[in-house]
């Protein structure tokens, strides 16, 4: 009784040291799993016409961060009003800029 058990010990410990051991392997073939879909996909882009769906989706998201960050930009103005009229400073603490506009300063300069 004792000896399947301290086999059984044994066969998992080593199965958990493997895995240990090939979880690098296994991260290097996700990245190239990832890289090669990724390629794919912008080689499928191009190929598309330019009024298929996808095309008109990824043209328009650029519009739909800028309008975002002036809804941002406008509760944010707000959220002051409304801060000074009730006494308060910034009472949540809010950054001044969000972090996607920050990126796209970023990537502008």
């Amino acid at each position: 009784m004792n000896r399947p058990l301290g086999l059984g010990v044994a066969a998992a410990g080593g199965l958990l040291g493997l895995g240990l051991l090939l979880r690098a392997k296994r991260e290097r073939i996700g990245d190239a799993v990832r890289h090669r879909m990724v390629g794919r996909m912008e080689r499928m882009m191009v190929s598309l016409p330019e009024n298929s769906p996808p095309k008109l989706v990824m043209s328009v998201l650029p519009q739909l961060r800028e309008q975002n960050e002036q809804i941002i930009s406008l509760l944010r103005e707000q959220n002051a009003l409304l801060s000074a009229t009730q006494g308060r400073a910034n009472p949540q603490n809010l950054p001044a800029q969000s972090p996607v506009a920050a990126a796209a300063a970023a990537k502008a300069n």
